[in-house]
């Protein structure tokens, strides 16, 4: 008797594993859910690239623009004003200021996905 409850739940189980391997397939199969990671693809190359670029833009400015030391607080006076270190200087703070705007866009993107596909 044992031995036939036990056959009988291995069997159930079995199939409701089959059941769960073939939803996770048509989902993984599907093309809603190849979009999906090509956008997270590309969203993560986005981010990375901007980050990237934001931290070699704050490298330079800071080996060419700066003097880490008591000293370069004199110095200061004279790369304050340098258009270079000005167009580093910018151009760092302002795609710091696109990857916080590239992150809600996200989010934004992300609820109106998620919404449209729940009335769908």
């Amino acid at each position: 008797m044992e031995r036939i409850v036990i056959h009988t739940f291995l069997k159930i189980m079995n199939q409701i594993m089959n059941q769960i391997i073939n939803q996770i397939t048509n989902v993984v199969k599907s093309s809603y859910f190849k979009d999906f990671i090509l956008i997270i693809l590309k969203f993560g190359i986005v981010v990375m690239s901007t980050s990237f670029i934001q931290w070699l833009l704050v490298k330079i400015y800071v080996t060419y623009c700066v003097t880490l030391s008591w000293f370069g607080a004199f110095t200061n006076i004279f790369s304050l004003g340098s258009p270079f270190c000005q167009f580093i200087n910018y151009s760092q703070f302002e795609l710091a200021k696109h990857y916080i705007t590239i992150w809600a866009s996200a989010g934004i993107a992300a609820i109106a996905w998620f919404i449209s596909k729940i009335k769908s």
